[in-house]
């Protein structure tokens, strides 16, 4: 079943918003490459030009983000059947393949200039400042792509976030390797800087391309399971559930479960669990899309009654099982022992051949045996579908006798205090009697049953003196 879509004009507003964090951050990035450069090849600082190529790097991210996310909102379709969200991830993976390229070679040159070939920087205000411009930028847009990237669950925009963090620290780094030439004369700390940053570089991406892979290869979120099933544990009708699978697309989760349910229940009355169970999840984990499939299975408060019902309920050819009653052999402390007769009816179609609904008959007594051992016999009457048309009866008018007869009758009966809406209506020729009695609630508790015996004593006093062949009584309390 389908979940509830956020609006869209609320949708376009939150794609406007991160369409112009991710343009900001490509012309930022520009802006401090050209920078760096122009400072890194002007000293000869190996930790600025690691700088200045890590910065580029930032530019191929911050362009593929861009794409990235105008793809991604784009609606499923027959291709992509849960979106095209993952392009996010798949840009973040692309860009952190580039950072252990970049890692590479700054580790490379770090050593090579520590070992090989030293060269020492020139250190001025220019290569200071940049740096600490680098530092306030990054902070800045930082502080944007997290939130953007929070309020839409934008893994792409959350790792140039991530990104942009690191960034500051490889920025202060620098910063420190330089100082450190320029007062304590250590010819070699611009180089161990940029070692240092290569370092930091891989540690970032190691840390962003965990996260990534888990987004692809569908890794469910941690905790998630324990949400689901606490949310649905005190559901009534949920019996258990199982085979739970959840894969993260981009802001949306989606969930596929079963739950098992009584096999007693309509298929109407497990539709309704199964929404509550949607209905609670997407309460748990919002932009939640969830499917749910139900199982039927045996319940613990099934009766011998449910069960020969169930196993009717398979057999083609049988309409309806009602009036069913079991006898014992003998009891033991009033407990019926385990060899039961079983004595129903059964409804079969007008027209069906007798011969055939015989060995239908036969089908479901050897069911009802092989299922329930307990039963050892089974008489069945054979009936005709009934109700297949509805008669349509005519209400005829009826004289004051009759009506005080039967109101004296109703109340005649102990704790009937009212009689009314008495009716008669001819069906089929046959005379049927409707009428409404209040029954006294007073004196104790009237349970159903209760209720149920009195209307029957009143149903068989007037189907005697009336001559009525059906009585329909309505009973409310007084």
């Amino acid at each position: 079943m389908d979940q509830k879509k956020q609006n869209p004009e609320s949708n376009q507003k939150l794609h406007d918003e991160k369409i112009k964090v991710a343009i900001i951050s490509i012309i930022a990035s520009a802006a401090l490459t050209i920078l760096k450069l122009t400072v890194g090849f002007s000293t000869n600082s190996l930790g600025i030009l690691s700088e200045a190529f890590h910065s580029g790097l930032d530019i191929v991210a911050a362009v593929m983000t861009f794409y990235a996310i105008r793809i991604a909102m784009r609606p499923h379709d027959l291709r992509y059947t849960y979106g095209y969200a993952k392009h996010e991830s798949l840009a973040s993976l692309t860009e952190i393949i580039l950072l252990f390229i970049v890692a590479g070679w700054v580790f490379y040159e770090g050593i090579h200039r520590i070992f090989f070939e030293p060269i020492q920087p020139t250190v001025t205000i220019f290569s200071i400042g940049i740096m600490v411009v680098s530092i306030v930028v990054d902070f800045g847009r930082s502080k944007a792509l997290y939130r953007v990237a929070k309020k839409s669950k934008s893994q792409a925009l959350e790792a140039d976030a991530l990104h942009f963090k690191a960034d500051m620290i490889t920025s202060a780094i620098v910063i420190v390797g330089l100082l450190a030439v320029f007062l304590l004369n250590i010819p070699n700390a611009d180089a161990y800087a940029a070692l240092v940053i290569a370092c930091m570089i891989i540690y970032t991406s190691l840390g962003l391309g965990r996260r990534t892979l888990d987004v692809l290869l569908d890794k469910a979120p941690k905790g998630i399971y324990s949400q689901i099933t606490n949310s649905i544990s005190d559901l009534e009708g949920v019996i258990r559930t199982h085979d739970i699978r959840v894969r993260q697309v981009g802001p949306e989760t989606f969930v596929d479960l079963h739950i098992e349910v009584p096999r007693t229940y309509t298929n109407s009355k497990a539709h309704d669990v199964a929404t509550s169970v949607e209905e609670k999840i997407r309460k748990t984990i919002p932009s939640c899309d969830v499917l749910v499939h139900v199982d039927a299975i045996e319940g613990k408060n099934e009766t011998i009654m449910d069960r020969v019902r169930l196993v009717a309920a398979e057999i083609d050819g049988l309409r309806n099982v009602h009036s069913t009653y079991l006898s014992a052999s003998s009891l033991q402390n009033n407990i019926p022992n385990k060899d039961l007769h079983l004595y129903l009816d059964v409804q079969m179609d007008n027209n069906l051949e007798f011969k055939k609904a015989h060995d239908i008959i036969d089908k479901f007594e050897n069911q009802v045996k092989d299922k329930i051992p307990e039963i050892k016999n089974i008489t069945t009457h054979i009936e005709t579908e009934v109700d297949e048309n509805i008669p349509v009866g005519t209400e005829k008018p009826i004289d004051k006798s009759l009506l005080n007869t039967i109101r004296n009758l109703a109340l005649s009966v102990e704790t009937v205090k009212e009689c009314k809406d008495i009716g008669m209506i001819s069906v089929n020729d046959e005379l049927h009697i409707t009428l409404t009695i209040k029954i006294l609630t007073s004196e104790k508790n009237l349970t159903v049953d209760d209720a149920h015996k009195i209307a029957t004593s009143v149903q068989n006093l007037i189907i005697k003196h009336v001559g009525a062949s059906r009585v329909i009584i309505h009973t409310e309390p007084a």
